[in-house]
């Protein structure tokens, strides 16, 4: 009969057995996703990544020990953002994140099971110290991981996809539309979009907050990425601008995607009355045409699990997803409803 499992803090003499089973996990995930880095698949690879995540200026980690031989590990990092920060719009500002190669569980071992004691470990800290949002990055196809934290009370919030850029862009284009690369004179055209873009977020079911302190912080990115060597597309009819695609090099490409390929789509916006026509298509078109031709196999981007108009168009031009974003919130109330005789808060 299995011996049973203690629960401690991560140590660095802990990297070499958290690093094994890293690197076997992610070699099933490869195997399922090929657009994943190759090397993570080497156990040294993998512990130096581990490694950078658990030297983290807030960086936490547990291991699942079993008669001596660690079975499962979870590090991660506290997170602390400044309202007035560009990340704060689309960060949670105060909270824990499990990234996505923070973690892993010995094949054979009960997934559920062991992530449960991992994240007991690792909850009641962030709770005490009022970290309520918990955050865990997982790759699409590992069922059990997922059910695991399913089972933890933690939902889908977004999706990372990657295509290849050279496959063809299916769909019908939008006629009359010119695509354009945007110049730093377009700068309210891309401003008018992005504020579009926002908008479209914050409606329902994705209640996608906007965050009005990071505003200065938002204008500043835009023009320096219009100022940038990687583009932005616009889509124009005749003087009007109706649909923007804008790229970062690297931008937010998950750490397990390839790391010789980047490229990050960071918005893709058509304008509300303009939706549904082909715009959308005339632009990926065009964006993934310079990027074959600019030597970007790949091009990774995000979209809010509940976005109901664009999650459908990219899973139909390409894009398979390489990673999923789970958050769970906790009642407030946790921190002063304890339960003691007397206690009002």
């Amino acid at each position: 009969m299995p011996g049973h499992i203690q629960v401690r803090p991560l140590l660095d003499d802990d990297l070499p057995a958290c690093a094994t089973l890293l690197a076997a996990r992610h070699r099933a995930d490869r195997a399922r996703l090929p657009f994943l880095e190759g090397t993570l698949e080497d156990p040294a690879a993998a512990g130096e990544v581990l490694g950078a995540i658990c030297r983290g200026q807030f960086a936490e980690g547990v291991v699942a020990v079993r008669d001596g031989r660690v079975v499962g590990f979870c590090a991660a990092n506290r997170v602390f953002i400044a309202p007035t920060d560009f990340a704060a719009q689309f960060v949670p500002p105060r909270s824990a994140m499990v990234p996505v190669l923070g973690h892993a569980v010995a094949a054979g071992e009960n997934a559920t099971d062991i992530y449960r004691l991992l994240y007991a470990a690792l909850a009641g800290r962030w709770v005490r110290d009022g970290l309520l949002i918990h955050r865990v990055e997982v790759v699409p196809g590992d069922r059990e991981t997922e059910e695991a934290w399913v089972n933890l009370g933690f939902g889908r919030t977004m999706t990372a996809a990657t295509r290849l850029t050279g496959a063809p862009v299916d769909g019908r284009p939008a006629a009359g539309v010119r695509v354009d690369r945007a110049t730093p004179e377009d700068i309210a055209a891309v401003r008018q979009l992005s504020l579009e873009l926002m908008e479209h977020h914050r409606s329902s079911p994705m209640f996608w907050p906007a965050i009005p302190e990071t505003e200065p912080a938002m204008e500043r990115f835009l023009q320096a990425s219009l100022a940038g060597e990687t583009p932005t597309f616009l889509a124009w009819e005749g003087e009007r601008a109706i649909g923007m695609q804008s790229f970062l090099l690297p931008g937010f490409t998950p750490p397990n995607v390839r790391n010789d390929q980047r490229l990050y789509l960071f918005e893709g916006v058509v304008a509300r009355a303009a939706r549904g026509g082909g715009v959308g298509t005339a632009l990926l078109r065009a964006s993934m045409a310079w990027a074959a031709a600019s030597g970007h196999e790949l091009c990774t981007l995000h979209w809010a699990s509940g976005n109901y108009s664009g999650a459908p168009f990219w899973l139909a031009h390409g894009f398979v997803p390489v990673q999923h974003t789970m958050e769970r919130r906790i009642d407030e109330r946790a921190l002063w409803a304890r339960g003691e005789p007397g206690h009002t808060g």
